[in-house]
């Protein structure tokens, strides 16, 4: 019997509620009547618009596409970060997620404070993320700086040390978002080192970058969305076109 896609997505639409005008509570209580009236004629913005795919176990799969074309939201809902959508989504592996710089980082936290959380937040104990604590620090290349408030952290640093995180706690399915545009040649290096580590041992990966030579570099798949629809789906080669 074949095996199950990891994940599989069917009819998948989520809205957003454009606020045209913020109310704090003091506002509602004030001018209830214009906060009613604003509430039942808001806007919405469609980000995904009953979309259905499925990538299967081991895929490597680059989104691409204009901004604003639903690329972060799909990889939000697929890594669960929002819950309240229309369509159905199953997703049948350990996700681990790097979606924005700084993204779940307490900036009040060191930056070893910060592994540990990450990782209880992705299911890991702390003793298991305290095995995996040099590794990620040697990764992030931070030493002198680990046990810094994170807000004291250039983009770079951060860009590492979540990179570090969300692949020494090897997951099944890897989301990644522009992160690896950030940094210099040894740290671009070093992410294709790990990833290659994590796709050898079966790991999915979806990676979402304007940088066509980072989806040719990682995906052998590619899915380009449009106004949250899919325009075009297939091998990077044909979607992409030959190499400049």
């Amino acid at each position: 019997m074949p095996e199950p896609p990891i994940i599989e997505i069917n009819g998948l639409t989520m809205r957003f509620a454009i606020e045209r005008r913020h109310y704090g509570l003091k506002n509602i209580v004030l001018h209830l009547p214009q906060y009613i009236r604003d509430r039942a004629n808001r806007a919405w913005f469609t980000a995904l618009d009953g979309l259905t795919l499925s990538i299967a176990r081991g895929e490597r799969v680059g989104l691409i596409g204009h901004n604003g074309c639903g690329k972060t939201t799909l990889l939000s809902v697929i890594g669960g970060v929002y819950r309240r959508y229309q369509g159905e989504v199953r997703v049948r592996g350990r996700v681990s997620m790097m979606l924005a710089l700084g993204a779940g980082f307490s900036k009040e936290l060191s930056g070893r404070e910060n592994i540990l959380l990450n990782g209880v937040l992705q299911g890991k104990t702390r003793r298991e993320m305290a095995a995996l604590m040099d590794d990620i620090i040697d990764f992030a290349g931070i030493g002198p700086f680990i046990d810094s408030p994170v807000y004291q952290y250039s983009s770079g640093m951060l860009a590492r040390l979540g990179f570090g995180i969300a692949t020494a706690i090897k997951p099944e399915i890897l989301l990644v978002d522009e992160v690896m545009a950030v940094g210099d040649a040894d740290f671009a290096a070093k992410c294709k080192r790990r990833i290659n580590g994590l796709l050898a041992d079966g790991a999915t990966l979806i990676l979402v970058s304007h940088s066509m030579s980072v989806i040719r570099a990682y995906c052998d798949r590619v899915i380009r969305l449009d106004h949250g629809r899919i325009a075009a789906d297939g091998p990077a080669a044909r979607i992409l076109g030959p190499a400049r």
